[in-house]
């Protein structure tokens, strides 16, 4: 074989060692400050309190009723039990104090029904609305480190058992969290510049 292929493979061997000698790059990213700082965060947050507002004056209205029918049943249980009524009035009484008293035992079923089940359907609402947040946070750190050629991203607010900090010491050139948080605030800018601009002289409202 000729000197010179030999010594073409020999260097092709050696960047080949090399290469697979190389440290792994790594990054790090505070994912929670992301979060927080995400402008889509913020927007999920009002519209799951709006919703959850909505639950909460539903069920104060319920519990109202409830409130109104409990006493009710006791001004006819108190007539039932009077003894300066006469017989037949205090069994009237007493009939309808029954029949209040089913209206109130189906009033608090109905109302422990109703908040298990907007219990339930909240939290199926945050966990969706949470995925849509840190899917698009993920998706951003994952472009973000392929642009910076990284091959491993660090979680800064993930905590140890002993509630540490998961990386103790990091360059700060090595965090994308700004530049994370920057690319993920653009587009409400954008949406921020397409908006009519008030004309000159006219008052923002």
């Amino acid at each position: 074989m000729p000197r010179t292929i030999l010594s073409l493979l020999a260097v092709f061997a050696a960047a080949v060692c090399l290469r697979a000698a190389e440290a792994p790059k790594i990054a790090v990213v505070d994912m929670e400050k992301v979060f927080n700082s995400y402008y889509k965060t913020k927007i999920v947050q009002s519209f799951l309190e709006e919703q959850q507002n909505v639950y909460r004056t539903h069920l104060a209205t319920l519990n109202r009723e409830l409130q109104q029918q409990q006493d009710e049943y006791k001004v006819l249980l108190d007539a039932a039990q009077n003894l300066t009524l006469k017989d037949s009035e205090r069994q009237e009484k007493a009939k309808l104090a029954a029949a209040k008293l089913v209206e109130v035992k189906q009033s608090e079923a109905d109302i422990q029904q109703y908040f298990t089940e907007k219990a339930r359907q909240f939290q199926q609402l945050e966990d969706t609305k949470r995925k849509e947040v840190t899917g698009d946070i993920v998706a951003e750190v994952q472009r973000r480190a392929v642009i910076e050629n990284v091959d491993i991203v660090f979680d800064l607010s993930g905590k140890t058992t002993s509630n540490l900090g998961c990386v103790i010491y990091f360059k700060p050139n090595l965090d994308l969290t700004d530049k994370v948080t920057e690319e993920l605030n653009r587009g409400n800018r954008e949406a921020q510049k397409n908006l009519p601009q008030p004309q000159q002289g006219e008052e923002k409202k």
